[in-house]
Order: C-alpha cells, then sequence, then structure tokens
C-alpha cells in the first residue's frame, strides 16, 4: 500500500509539473467553451424545431406549408418520441394531426403541443402554427372550422447553447486526458527506459498500473470540479442533477478512456506513433460523439457510426445528469457502455503492456 500511495503521488506530482498536460487537461476545454459561448451564444434568428405525428393527407399538407418557412426544422416520430423529445428540450413544439380528411361535416382536430418554458418564443410558434393550419383548413374547403387546433403548453427543459455545449467540454476533456494522456506518458518512460529501472524495484505490475489508474482519476475529479465551476460561475449554466452523479460518471468515464490510452501505449513504439494512434482514436468522437452539435441532426448512414463511439455515450450521460436532473439509474445504456468499454480496454491494455 504504501508502494502504491507513494508511486500515486508521484504521478500527481508529475502531472502537475507538465504544463503541456495542464494545458490540454484544463486550460483548452475552458477556452474552447468561452470561445464557442462567445461566438455561438444562445442563438439570435429565429429558429424552431417542430415534430409533425401523423400520417394522413392533413400531415401531409401541414407538413409541406411547414417547409416552406425559414428557420422551421421539421422532425417526424412517434407521438410517445415527440413528447418526450418535447419534456427533454429537443423540440419547440409537437403537431399531433389525425389520419382521416377533414371535410364541412366532419372536422378534425389537431393538437399542438408546444415548450411552456420560453415565453417569446412559445407565443412566436403558437402564431406561426395557428396560421399555418388556418391555411391548410382554407384549403380543403375554402371555409374555416374544418380544422381546429388545440394548442397545450407543456413545461420542459428550456436550454440555452451553453448548458448543452458545457457537459459535452467536460465529456471530450476527460477523452483527452485518458486516451492521450497516458499513452503519451507510457510511451515516454518507455524511451526514457524509465519503465525498464521501475520493474527492478519491488514495485508490482499491478501497483504501476493501480497507481497511474488512480492519478488519472484525482485529474478527472479536478476536470470535472474546475470546468463546472467555470460554466456555473462564469457562463450561468443551471445545473438540474446533482455533483455526486455526475462525478460518478465522471470517473467511469475516465476510467474507460484511461483503458484504451494503457492499449494505446501498449500497440505504439514510440511517442510519434502514440500520437498518430491518439489522435486517430479521438479525433473522430470529438467532433461525431454530439459535443459541440446535437447528433440528432446527423445523416442517419452516420448515426451507427456515432452510436459505436463511447464519448457519445459519456457525452449523453453528463447532459442527461446536467440538464434533466438524471439519477444513477436511469443513466442505463451509458454507464453500460462505459463499463463495456473499459472492459475490453484493459483486456487490450493487459496484453500490448511492456515494460521495454
Amino acid at each position: 500500500m504504501k508502494r502504491l500511495l507513494s508511486m500515486t503521488r508521484a504521478q500527481l506530482l508529475m502531472t502537475v509539473r507538465a504544463r503541456q498536460a495542464l494545458f490540454w487537461n484544463l486550460a483548452f476545454p475552458i477556452i474552447v467553451l468561452g470561445l464557442l459561448s462567445l461566438v455561438i451564444g444562445n442563438g439570435s434568428g429565429f429558429t424552431a424545431t417542430v415534430g409533425v405525428v401523423g400520417k394522413g393527407p392533413l400531415a401531409a399538407a401541414t407538413r409541406h406549408a411547414l417547409t416552406t418557412i425559414n428557420g422551421v426544422k421539421l422532425k417526424d416520430g412517434t407521438e410517445a418520441e415527440e413528447r418526450k423529445a418535447l419534456k427533454n428540450g429537443d423540440r419547440d413544439a409537437v403537431l399531433v394531426i389525425p389520419d382521416g380528411a377533414p371535410s364541412s361535416g366532419h372536422p378534425l382536430t389537431v393538437t399542438m403541443l408546444y415548450d411552456n418554458t420560453n415565453l417569446s418564443k412559445s407565443s412566436a410558434i403558437v402564431s406561426l402554427v395557428s396560421q399555418v393550419v388556418q391555411g391548410v383548413d382554407k384549403a380543403y374547403t375554402h371555409r374555416p372550422d374544418v380544422v381546429l387546433l388545440n394548442s397545450q403548453g407543456i413545461d420542459s427543459v428550456n436550454n440555452s447553447y451553453v448548458d448543452f455545449l458545457a457537459p459535452g467540454i467536460i465529456a471530450m476533456s476527460i477523452m483527452t486526458g485518458g486516451v492521450l494522456g497516458i499513452s503519451g506518458r507510457m510511451v515516454g518512460y518507455r524511451e526514457q527506459k524509465i519503465l525498464k529501472r521501475l520493474r527492478a524495484t519491488p514495485l508490482t505490475t499491478l501497483e504501476f498500473v493501480l497507481a497511474n489508474v488512480l492519478s488519472q482519476l484525482v485529474v478527472v475529479l479536478v476536470q470535472v470540479a474546475i470546468l463546472m465551476l467555470v460554466a456555473t460561475k462564469l457562463l450561468n449554466v443551471h445545473v438540474v442533477g446533482n455533483v455526486p452523479t455526475l462525478i460518478g460518471l465522471g470517473l467511469l468515464g475516465g476510467l474507460a478512456f484511461l483503458t484504451i490510452g494503457f492499449a494505446i501505449s501498449g500497440l505504439a513504439k514510440t511517442g510519434e506513433a502514440a500520437n498518430a494512434l491518439g489522435n486517430v482514436v479521438t479525433m473522430p468522437m470529438m467532433f461525431l460523439s454530439g459535443v459541440y452539435f446535437p447528433i440528432s441532426g446527423a445523416p442517419e448512414w452516420l448515426k451507427p457510426v456515432i452510436g459505436f463511439l463511447p464519448l457519445t455515450y459519456l457525452a449523453n450521460g453528463m447532459r442527461d445528469i446536467v440538464l434533466r436532473g438524471v439519477g444513477p439509474g436511469g443513466l442505463g445504456i451509458d454507464a453500460l457502455v462505459l463499463v463495456i468499454t473499459s472492459v475490453f480496454g484493459f483486456g487490450v491494455a493487459a496484453r500490448t503492456f511492456r515494460w521495454e
């Protein structure tokens, strides 16, 4: 135990003294978060994401009318899916349209559910959709009251872009620290013959690996704490969930990416190779896992690839905790994928680890 604690302390001291590692673990995520929040902010133009439920002629006519309006993005799904998306803040409104054809003797009622947490935007959407429904109404019979609109406000999670961005940036920083930090450090130790010297000491392989794991998990704790402090105090990110759950998922994500870093360090023979392999692993995740923008708008052919990336689940889980107040029991697939990643990464790392 004494050797383990001493080695952990030594790893932490080396991390603190490595200015480049501090930059990528802490300064770079803060810079990205700050710059994107300044450049993009909360958005200035009118945009609305509207879910449409229904397959009849009235639904088709309504979709066509909405597609002609600038700033309106349509989504299709079942009523349950669209209601959930509205509740989670992923839709501004949802239209539930009956499948029959309206007539003067048989009027149809369109139900519009809208986000009630943003009064200025919801009033604009209600007015817009009302005009669209009235236009579709007249197109059928040239008289009003054939298509009726029933509007219902629903309280949803009303998030700005910065609210969305902050958990993704935290997840990204955990990934880069685990994959690039550990792989580069281990290969550097091997090239400098440090691992060869450590092998001659009473320190066991298990103690050495655990020391690196513990030191990196401490770094994850510091990353989450500092980035959340910056997000809440400087950028006014509102946290709905509890911090212990966020920290727990961050540690699980840190462990998953740490094992990937160890695996890369075993496969790479030089520092340049480790850096190249690390970038091959991290760069696709950084841009495809929904760190900067929602993955719901990604092309359908790309979504299976996105679903294969571990960072997707860490970012999703952190957003669910921060923005929607999801507890440990609601993380489900996100936590499971990170556990599977940890087991797989550990298996590869165990087979490829080399002292020399």
